[in-house]
């Protein structure tokens, strides 16, 4: 069907007058007649009433049915030409992990909003290997992990870095303990990575596991009631848990490793995402240095040696504690 039998229904239909309708298109009588056949003899049943006598143009049950059909087609069809005189509206789907959703993830979707143009997003929560298969098979166009894996048609860009630190209910303790005075049984455990895993092994003995451990840093806020409980949390964290006036941070030396974040996006960006992708990097790059600058560590140019050094760490270490049966 065509448009221009779409529209000439809708004349003859809003007006019930063929003259009229002919002089509102700007065509003869008789074109407008053999136009509206066409279109009958296309849909197969008739729209309009005939017959000698009739003064009116009246619509047969078929016409009246196919009314708002033909107002939806003239819409859509509307609808489809203002696709190409409206500027293309940028957005992307973002993968983030449940940490970062406690900590920059909201601020960086703040300055997506607030951006002119603005970028629209839709976030994801996922695993870090998860980012991995859903940048792969495009259904997110950018994600953050904490694990770099080669993968054909991932790029990993490293990001950034946020040091690991104790949180305990607020007493006025010391603000530095070392580690082998920590009870690993009263730690609130936190699986951090594999990185803090291989540290936590090496400095506490397998015979003393934690009596409580938990997969959701957001329980941390509301398990931790007694004083002799303590925690490893990220800085982002650990200042979130200050906010409530209910905790305090200290450092622990030497310090566990810090988590790096790396970005993850396709190696072939779907068309219409690059514009949108250089406007995240910028609004990331603002977040982390404007917004986050005590909390975040820009290790994007930093050798990767370098990089892995915590800066809670000072000068000398104490002796490492004996593993279980070394």
């Amino acid at each position: 069907m065509q448009s221009q039998d779409i529209e000439i229904f809708l004349l003859l239909a809003r007006h019930r007058n063929l003259s009229r309708a002919a002089e509102i298109a700007h065509l003869a009588q008789s074109t407008i007649s053999k136009r509206l056949q066409m279109l009958e003899e296309r849909l197969g049943y008739p729209l309009l009433e005939r017959g000698k006598g009739l003064k009116k143009v009246e619509l047969t049950p078929h016409g009246e049915a196919f009314l708002p059909i033909a107002e939806r087609w003239r819409d859509l069809e509307r609808e489809a030409h203002e696709v190409a005189r409206a500027a293309p509206r940028r957005h992307l789907v973002i993968g983030t992990l449940s940490s970062a959703n406690m900590t920059f993830v909201p601020e960086l979707c703040r300055r997506l909003w607030n951006r002119s143009p603005r970028v629209g997003y839709r976030t994801i929560t996922l695993h870090s290997l998860e980012m991995y298969e859903e940048i792969e098979k495009r259904s997110i166009d950018v994600g953050f992990t904490l694990v770099e894996q080669t993968v054909p048609n991932v790029a990993v860009t490293r990001c950034f870095s946020v040091p690991l630190i104790g949180v305990r209910i607020k007493q006025g303790g010391p603000r530095k303990i070392d580690v082998r005075t920590l009870d690993p049984e009263h730690c609130v455990f936190v699986p951090w990575g594999t990185r803090y895993l291989t540290w936590h092994d090496d400095w506490f003995p397998s015979s003393k596991k934690p009596w409580a451990a938990v997969d959701n840093p957001l329980v941390l806020f509301t398990v931790m009631e007694h004083r002799d409980q303590w925690a490893v949390a990220p800085r982002g964290i650990a200042h979130s848990m200050l906010a409530t006036g209910r905790f305090e941070t200290f450092r622990i030396d030497p310090a566990p490793p810090s988590r790096t974040f790396f970005k993850v996006t396709h190696k072939s960006p779907r068309s219409g995402a690059l514009a949108a992708l250089q406007a995240f990097d910028e609004e990331l790059a603002g977040t982390i240095h404007d917004g986050f600058p005590d909390i975040y560590t820009d290790v994007r140019a930093t050798p990767r040696r370098a990089a892995r050094q915590s800066p809670e760490r000072g000068p000398t270490r104490p002796a490492r504690r004996p593993r279980a049966g070394g």
